[in-house]
């Protein structure tokens, strides 16, 4: 998948609790028994996921990454990437139509 010229939103079929101290990302589909559907988000990830309850392109995620955690421009846009193929493979992300506001 091509991040970098996309616009991306949170799969709504998906979704995410934090219990205790953990977040905690879930597929509202998932068969109760299979426990390998249960995904936990640190911090970053919890806070991109939360970013995405509305469309953004990676440029604008990687911004406002930026503006909340003291991490280089190249670490956030390389992290941000793994993190958004890994949403994709688990089909938690889905693209969007680019929308000019």
């Amino acid at each position: 998948m091509d991040f970098d010229n996309g616009c991306f939103i949170r799969n709504p079929d998906f979704v995410y609790r934090k219990v205790i101290e953990e977040t905690i990302l879930v597929p509202v589909h998932m068969d109760i028994a299979d426990m390998d559907g249960i995904y936990t988000l640190n911090e970053i990830g919890a806070f991109v996921w939360e970013q995405l309850g509305t469309s953004l392109t990676l440029d604008h995620l990687q911004n406002l990454v930026l503006d909340q955690y003291d991490v280089s421009p190249e670490i956030a846009r390389s992290d941000l990437m793994t993190f958004l193929g890994d949403l994709w493979d688990i089909g938690a992300l889905q693209p969007v139509e680019y929308e000019l506001s």
